[in-house]
C-alpha cells in the first residue's frame, strides 16, 4: 500500500490523508472495495473506536453507486456500530480514481474530496452535486450564524422528544443527536440539499442530507425510505422515511424512533446552543437530558415540541437545470426581461413571493409560474424543485 501523504495520529484525531492502494493483478470490485475501507479506516477509524469504546472495529461497509470504464467511482462507506443501545453507524461518502499505482479515495468532508469530484466526469458526480460538495465545505469553515433547518416532520405538528441531546453513539461526544417519535411518523428533510442512503439492509439504511449551508443531517432507524436515488435534490419536508427499529449497520432501539444527528463538515457537532425548527437545544450534565427552549418556554426529554419550521427563513427551492449547467435569473416573469443572474444546478433559492408570467417548458412540464428571489430576479418554478407543483410562497 502506498500513502499519498504520511499518516499521522495526534491527540486522537487522524491526519487526513489520501490513500492510494496498489491494485492486485485482474482486481476489480475487489480492489476498490480495499481501497476505500483502507481510507476510511485510515481517516474515520480513531473516531469510530472512541465513539463505540471499542479497539476493534468491524470491516467497513463499501456502497459504490457509480462508476465508468475510465476509473472513477462514487458511492458511500460505512463502519457498523456494535450491537449496543444507542449506537450509530460512521459513514461517509467516497469519491475514487484508479491511477497507475492504484486506487486514489477521497472522503467527503475535506478540500481534498472537494478538489476529486471537481475533476471527476460528470457521469460519476453531476454538477449539482459538485457546487454542493464545494458550497458544503466553503460554509462549514466560516463561523456558524444559523442551521436554517427545521425539524424532521410537518411543520406545525407537535412530536416527542424521546431522547434529549446525546452523542451519535449514546454517551460519546460531542451530543450531535436527537431521538424524535409521533405523528404520522413520517421523517421529512431538515433542509434542502442532496440525499445519500448508506448501509442499505432489510428495508432501512442511513440517510444523510447534504446541505449547502456547511451542515448535514442524518436519519437512523427508518424504514420505507424514499426512492430518491443518491444525489437527487430535496426541498425541505420531502418525505425520507418511516420511524422504525431498524438497524441495519448495528446499535440498538427500544422503540420506532427516529436518530436525527446534526454534522459539520466531516465531522458530527454538537446541538447546543442551535436553534432547530424554532427551538434553541441545550445538553444536560448527562447525554439523553437537557431539554429545547423557545421564547422563554423550556421543554426537556420526554415532552412535545412542535415543528416551527426553518426559523425566519424564508422557502427554499433547489435549481434543477435538466440538460443544461445553470439557470437564468430574470428581472420579470416573462422570458423576454433581461437576465440579471445566472445560478448554476443544486442552487439554493430563497423565495420572497411568486406570481404568474410568461409559459416556460421546464424539467417537469410546462408552467408559468415564477418565483421571485429574497435578493430580487425571477426564476420559472419549471427548473426550480421545491417539493410542489404550486406556490409555496405568497404571491407578490
Amino acid at each position: 500500500m502506498l500513502l499519498k501523504r504520511a499518516l499521522g495520529v495526534a491527540a486522537g484525531a487522524a491526519v487526513v490523508t489520501a490513500i492510494l492502494v496498489a491494485p492486485a493483478s485482474g482486481a476489480g470490485q475487489a480492489d476498490l472495495d480495499s481501497a476505500v475501507r483502507e481510507a476510511m479506516l485510515a481517516e474515520r477509524g480513531a473516531a469510530a473506536n472512541a465513539d463505540f469504546g471499542t479497539s476493534v472495529l468491524a470491516e467497513p461497509l463499501v456502497e459504490p453507486t457509480r462508476s465508468n470504464d475510465q476509473g472513477w467511482a462514487f458511492g458511500t462507506t460505512t463502519i457498523p456500530a456494535p450491537d449496543k443501545e444507542h449506537a450509530g453507524p460512521h459513514t461517509a461518502i467516497f469519491v475514487a480514481h484508479r491511477q497507475a499505482q492504484g486506487w486514489q479515495v477521497e472522503l467527503d468532508g475535506t478540500a481534498e474530496f472537494v478538489e476529486a469530484v471537481e475533476r471527476a466526469p460528470a457521469d460519476v458526480v453531476s454538477e449539482g452535486e459538485k457546487q454542493l460538495f464545494a458550497r458544503n465545505y466553503e460554509n462549514s469553515r466560516v463561523a456558524v450564524a444559523d442551521t436554517g433547518l427545521g425539524l424532521p416532520w410537518a411543520e406545525g405538528v407537535a412530536w416527542w422528544m424521546g431522547g434529549g441531546p446525546h452523542g451519535d453513539s449514546g454517551q460519546s461526544r460531542p451530543f450531535s443527536s436527537l431521538d424524535f417519535n409521533g405523528g404520522n411518523g413520517q421523517v421529512l428533510s431538515a433542509g434542502a440539499g442532496r440525499v445519500y442512503k448508506s448501509c442499505l439492509r432489510n428495508g432501512s439504511g442511513l440517510v444523510r442530507v447534504v446541505h449547502e449551508n456547511g451542515f448535514s443531517t442524518t436519519y437512523y432507524h427508518m424504514t420505507g425510505l424514499t426512492d430518491l436515488g443518491d444525489g437527487q435534490p430535496v426541498a425541505y419536508g420531502d418525505y425520507l422515511g418511516r420511524i422504525d427499529v431498524g438497524l441495519p449497520c448495528g446499535g440498538s432501539t427500544t422503540g420506532p424512533h427516529v436518530h436525527f444527528s446534526l454534522l459539520r463538515g466531516d465531522s458530527h457537532t454538537k446541538v447546543d446552543g442551535q436553534t432547530i425548527g424554532g427551538w434553541t437545544f441545550r445538553e444536560g450534565a448527562q447525554a439523553y437530558g437537557g431539554y429545547a427552549e423557545r421564547n422563554g418556554t423550556q421543554v426537556g426529554a420526554g415532552g412535545r415540541i412542535t415543528n416551527h419550521g426553518q426559523g425566519a427563513s424564508t422557502p427554499t427551492g433547489v435549481v434543477e437545470s435538466g440538460q443544461n449547467t445553470s439557470v437564468n435569473v430574470r428581472g420579470e416573469p416573462r422570458l423576454s426581461a433581461p437576465v440579471v443572474d445566472n445560478l448554476p444546478d443544486g442552487s439554493v433559492v430563497r423565495i420572497k413571493c411568486t406570481a404568474r408570467g410568461d409559459f416556460v417548458d421546464g424539467v417537469w412540464g410546462r408552467t408559468d409560474l415564477w418565483n421571485q428571489r429574497d435578493v430580487g430576479g425571477w426564476i420559472s418554478d419549471g427548473f426550480l424543485y421545491t417539493g410542489s407543483d404550486g406556490p409555496i410562497a405568497p404571491a407578490c
